[in-house]
């Protein structure tokens, strides 16, 4: 729905948000945090900060689509689009929410986040647990 309502197209390879496929049934939507390292990597000065929303946004007319921006974006969050040749990254219109037929994405506050990270491990940790050890990072043993 993030192409459609940007570019009136249904192709995900023009989404704003990612869904990555980590294990069957464990998906993963992959979007901007809005940390703004971008920002300070953008030879352009492309993109800010919007000073109402606090959304890190880009300006397109001063975009060259040079990718830095992408370079620099610890989420992957920031693509630059395959035909607009343009960087684009989610805004928080809230399209994809309103749309989305599982309802599995929503905005939430920090607290919340944690809180529902803490639910989803726990259910992955009771469901599977050899899966869900491969999914954390253990420091190699000395």
């Amino acid at each position: 729905m993030c192409a459609f309502n940007k570019f009136k197209v249904f192709n995900p390879r023009r989404g704003a948000i990612y869904v990555v496929k980590m294990e069957p049934g464990i998906d993963a939507p992959v979007f901007c945090m809005q940390c703004g390292t971008c920002i300070d990597a953008c030879p352009t000065g492309a993109i800010y900060r919007d000073p109402k929303t606090n959304v890190v946004m880009i300006d397109e007319d001063k975009c060259t689509g040079c990718g830095t921006c992408v370079t620099v974006c610890p989420y992957g969050a920031v693509h630059v689009d395959p035909v607009t040749k343009k960087a684009f990254k989610c805004t928080y219109c809230g399209f994809c929410v309103k749309y989305c037929p599982q309802s599995a994405l929503k905005f939430v506050e920090p607290e919340e986040a944690l809180w529902l990270k803490r639910k989803n491990m726990a259910r992955s940790l009771t469901a599977s647990p050899t899966l869900a050890r491969k999914l954390w990072w253990r420091p190699p043993l000395r």
